[in-house]
């Protein structure tokens, strides 16, 4: 499993003395290099002493020699500063492009490590090494968890910067469209997304002082303003002091003066949502919010604190276990991505403050974390998520601290 042998080679789960080439020279591993994810040899700037030689150089890894020959190795010059071959089973000798002969070594995988490695992908419940995590000691946890929280904001910026392409380049919008797929929460964020791309952006600011007109731009643009009434209840719950006949009126004016297309209705979830969570309801909040102009990035950037962040949501009478929410997947990685473009650290710390300030979500990725006493706030909770989402369940444990601690243990 070549896998799995970059992977002792990487860790250095080899054995530390005794190691000899095909050949019978003695090899001593200073520094196994750095692993190339890219093409070429696996591994940049290694350092081994073979046959009481330092050599410094790259090393390429291999179940079997004769791989050399079918990746087209010994024709690549890319491949003449490889110092040694490592394989699990050597069956051929190997040459460079340049006619060097290499020296090899054959691994072999250390039986706890595949027998821990299979049993971590035999595991159907995730994170499949919990039961291990808690038995860590804490810094080693804290340390991973702190990477992880960190890869998962940085992912969440990457995502935000990306909107700036069809936004074309309007931080105001980004905000936009960023806020209202945070008022989705989950369920409709996708939805909520497409919706706000399809607002025209310096349309509707002039009608922000109108709020019929708003309302039917943005209800009529989320397809609830057709003709069949299907929607007619949920709207009236969700705007019950306007009038339905009037917002339809209004949606064909706007529609005709922007060139407007709506979204089909039925692409928004309201099964298995409790009315309050409603896409109308959630619409008609950010509709208020729009109208009070509040729903803009400067209000982000001017809260100082957390508590200023969530008088920003004052008018709508949202749960603070929401609001938190809408601040946590909206407002905070806005702040960290705009500070990024414009390489502002103290915005980027604000970010990460507010965050650590949170207290932590509590789901299904999230709630095993807590009962071992590791969710202490929304920055703990971010990372467990970035975890079982971006390892776990692709059983990606190799890339992983706690799967490497699992994987090593039991040496015996």
């Amino acid at each position: 499993m070549e896998r799995l042998l970059h992977y002792v080679w990487k860790n250095r789960l080899i054995p530390h003395s005794g190691m000899r080439t095909t050949v019978g020279e003695n090899v001593e591993v200073l520094s196994p290099g750095l692993h190339n994810k890219d093409a070429g040899p696996d591994f940049f700037c290694a350092d081994v002493i073979i046959g009481g030689v330092d050599w410094m150089g790259n090393v390429e890894i291999h179940t079997r020699s004769s791989d050399w020959y079918r990746h087209g190795h010994d024709k690549d010059k890319a491949y003449n500063n490889v110092v040694l071959h490592v394989v699990e089973e050597a069956d051929t000798e190997v040459v460079t492009q340049s006619g060097r002969t290499l020296p090899q070594m054959v691994v072999s995988v250390p039986d706890y490590v595949v027998r821990n490695y299979e049993q971590l992908q035999a595991y159907d419940e995730y994170p499949p090494c919990h039961g291990y995590i808690a038995k860590l000691p804490s810094l080693v946890s804290r340390q991973w968890l702190s990477r992880l929280g960190q890869e998962r904001m940085e992912r969440k910026a990457a995502e935000i910067e990306q909107r700036l392409l069809y936004c074309e380049h309007n931080w105001e919008q980004v905000f936009f469209v960023t806020l209202a797929r945070a008022f989705g929460f989950g369920l409709n964020g996708d939805a909520f997304e497409q919706w706000a791309r399809l607002i025209p952006f310096g349309g509707a600011a002039k009608h922000r002082d109108n709020r019929l007109q708003i309302a039917a731009l943005f209800f009529g643009q989320a397809g609830f303003l057709d003709e069949s009434g299907k929607f007619d209840e949920r709207l009236s719950n969700a705007l019950p002091d306007l009038d339905l006949k009037s917002l339809r009126s209004e949606y064909k004016f706007l529609a005709n003066k922007f060139s407007l297309t709506p979204m089909g209705g039925h692409e928004w979830r309201f099964l298995r949502t409790r009315p309050q969570n409603f896409p109308t309801i959630r619409l008609a909040q950010i509709a208020c919010l729009y109208c009070e102009g509040k729903a803009n990035l400067s209000c982000a950037l001017e809260a100082a604190t957390i508590d200023e962040a969530r008088q920003i949501f004052d008018s709508i009478q949202m749960p603070q276990k929401s609001v938190d929410l809408l601040i946590l997947n909206g407002m905070i990685p806005m702040l960290y991505a705009y500070g990024h473009y414009r390489g502002n650290r103290k915005m980027q710390d604000k970010a990460q403050r507010w965050l650590a300030q949170l207290p932590p979500e509590s789901n299904k990725h999230t709630r095993p974390f807590a009962q071992m006493g590791l969710m202490d706030s929304a920055a703990d909770s971010q990372a467990v998520i970035q975890l079982v989402t971006r390892y776990c369940q692709r059983h990606d444990c190799l890339r992983c601290q706690f799967g490497y601690q699992y994987i090593k243990k039991h040496k015996k």
